[in-house]
């Protein structure tokens, strides 16, 4: 907080005004005996703390506030000797105690400050106690003492709700801010409707797209409700893909399954997220206008709208309507054949698990997400055991059903998170995220159990085929410090595996931890 810094600031000045006052008064005031002597070895003595204290500081060996919590004490003690050799009840150096306790209230909280009022007032009590005490002298100690904490209370007091309110005013500053931030994006998105209308059909990325989609027609148009529809491949029935209602945009992960009836009128069938049909139509908004979406000749959707208005106030916003909706069905058609071709570069034509330039650039990216949030991440290599002569007696044909029924296994015995692809010929590879050494083999195991347990069948149809296959398991960051090294690293174990015998899970050897590099 910066009320609470600034008092930190003013603390440091204030021992050195107290040290100064002391040798000042010390010099300026006549005292008994030889105490003029002693005060002034115990105000050097005191010059020497600050000192060590201020180094204490700049190396950072102990957190400041712990630094200001202890230096209050050697505050209250220096005082005192001075209070106690100046004469005790009458010393007026007494004083010099209100702006210590006052400033030390404002940065220590709730234990610390009580610790530190009850510690002044107990070291002026011992600075002016004497056996000889009147009853006079009795109340003015009590009234100083009771000066002293309540100096220490209000001031607290005091800090406490300043820093409540700097709190509140910051929470309010920060909020304001927020809301100018999206103010000023608002704006810079109104201002570029146009220009992203124009460019719909650059966008690759259908979700995107469909977000980019809603935005314009929102903006542009001021629609209440805006559905876009996408035929299935069949082009039997229809999927929800995006929706707005009342200002609020929703892009479906799970697409919800229409079907469309005699009448050309939607009527929602099944949530496939929810599982029970529901036969009831849903009763048509009003205003509500239906625009197929096509492209290159074909209804590929529906865009289903409602004005805010409640009707479109002309046929010449209809038909700009229609355009919009045209382009927009282009830019979805170019978004799922660029899906689909990009699908195609990234899977495995026999096995249908993701290949292998697919598996490095997914393990870059788990790499880079495990080192963000300090996870673990495990590799998996599987490698069919004596695979050639499989081939060599059955034919290359019964080898490829062979290895489609072990992706299936493999696909089948990990998470929906855990990412298959294969790595070559007859060797697969698992990425799993968020996973340890001790769970990844589990897995593993799992999966060499099932592949043993299995028979697979011949080309034609035949379960006759005994299989094993052997695993390496390799763990982030165990000792890993780029993706190529832990790939060889559970190639290492790999190999191992079929080096004492195949048919195993092995876990590779653990080494130092380096610095990672996974550019």
């Amino acid at each position: 907080m910066v009320f609470a810094s600034k008092a930190k600031r003013i603390y440091p000045y204030l021992k050195g005004l107290l040290l100064v006052s002391g040798f000042l008064w010390c010099l300026s005031s006549p005292l008994p005996g030889n105490s003029r002597e002693v005060i002034l070895y115990f105000l050097l003595a005191y010059a020497f703390i600050i000192l060590i204290f201020g180094w204490f500081h700049k190396k950072n060996l102990f957190k400041i506030d712990n630094l200001y919590f202890a230096g209050q004490f050697f505050d209250a003690v220096i005082i005192s000797v001075v209070i106690y050799l100046g004469g005790g009840l009458p010393s007026e150096f007494y004083l010099t105690f209100f702006p210590m306790v006052a400033l030390a209230a404002v940065f220590n909280r709730t234990w610390r400050a009580v610790a530190g009022a009850i510690w002044y007032g107990l070291c002026h009590f011992l600075a002016i106690y004497n056996e000889s005490f009147s009853a006079d002298d009795w109340e003015t100690a009590g009234y100083r003492i009771a000066s002293i904490w309540s100096v220490g209370l209000v001031t607290y007091a005091v800090a406490h709700f300043m820093r409540s309110s700097e709190k509140k005013l910051l929470k309010t500053l920060d909020i304001l801010n927020q809301r100018t931030w999206e103010l000023e994006t608002s704006q810079a998105q109104i201002s570029d409707i146009y220009e992203t209308s124009r460019v719909l059909s650059g966008i690759l990325d259908l979700e995107h797209l469909l977000g980019e989609i809603m935005r314009v027609a929102q903006r542009i148009f001021r629609l209440k409700i805006c559905r876009i529809f996408l035929s299935s491949v069949a082009g039997d029935c229809l999927y929800l893909y995006a929706g707005l209602e009342n200002g609020n945009r929703h892009i479906y992960e799970e697409p919800v399954l229409y079907n469309r009836d005699t009448n050309n009128s939607m009527v929602q069938e099944k949530d496939v997220r929810k599982g029970p049909a529901r036969q009831n139509r849903p009763e048509k908004e009003a205003g509500q206008v239906d625009i197929p979406l096509i492209s290159r000749g074909n209804v590929i959707g529906s865009m289903q709208v409602v004005p805010e208005t409640g009707t479109l106030s002309s046929n010449k916003d209809k038909r700009f309507l229609m355009v919009f909706a045209s382009a927009a069905a282009v830019a979805i058609d170019n978004s799922l054949l660029h899906k689909k071709a990009e699908g195609l570069t990234v899977i495995d034509a026999l096995t249908e698990l993701y290949n292998y330039r697919y598996f490095r650039d997914k393990l870059t990216d788990e790499l880079r997400r495990a080192d963000r949030y300090r996870q673990k991440l495990s590799v998996l290599m599987l490698d069919l055991d004596h695979f050639k002569d499989v081939n060599d007696r059955f034919g290359h044909q019964t080898g490829n059903v062979i290895l489609r029924d072990v992706s299936n296994i493999i696909r089948q015995s990990v998470r929906d998170i855990d990412v298959v692809a294969r790595y070559g010929g007859e060797e697969f590879v698992v990425i799993l995220p968020q996973t340890g050494e001790e769970e990844a083999s589990v897995i593993a195991e799992r999966i060499r159990d099932t592949v043993e347990k299995n028979l697979f069948a011949d080309s034609l149809g035949q379960k006759e085929i005994h299989i094993t296959i052997s695993i390496g398991v390799a763990t982030y960051p165990e000792g890993v410090y780029s993706l190529d090294q832990l790939i060889e690293k559970v190639d290492r174990a790999l190999y191992r595996a079929k080096a004492d015998g195949r048919n195993i899970v092995t876990v590779a050897e653990k080494t130092q931890r380096r610095t990672a590099d996974i550019s």
